[in-house]
């Protein structure tokens, strides 16, 4: 399941998979079928997206220039960033190389 986020606090421990984004933009509303796909194949992951118009420190704190952003997070350490629509298998790629990098 995909987490609706307005605090972030509540990505800030763990590991998190985020997708940054607005609701008139077209292709994150094309990435959100994908999220929820990796949220139920990966239930060892937390899931969560941040509307960044109701979320304004999310620009501030990662630095969001433009939507989607997809960022993984461990511990709030950004592990790596996806800039624009993406690949349900580009992103999770990105997720298992940290989590397997982590497991080491």
């Amino acid at each position: 399941m995909v987490h609706e986020v307005t605090d972030l606090g509540a990505i800030m421990k763990g590991n998190v998979l985020v997708d940054f984004y607005t609701t008139t933009c077209g292709p994150c509303r094309a990435l959100a079928p994908i999220m929820e796909e990796v949220s139920q194949e990966m239930p060892e992951l937390r899931v969560a997206k941040v509307e960044v118009s109701k979320c304004s420190d999310a620009s501030q704190i990662f630095g969001i220039r433009s939507v989607p952003t997809v960022m993984f997070l461990q511990d709030s350490k950004v592990r790596e960033v996806s800039h624009g629509m993406t690949t349900k298998s580009t992103i999770v790629s990105m997720v298992k190389k940290h989590l397997l990098h982590a497991m080491a």
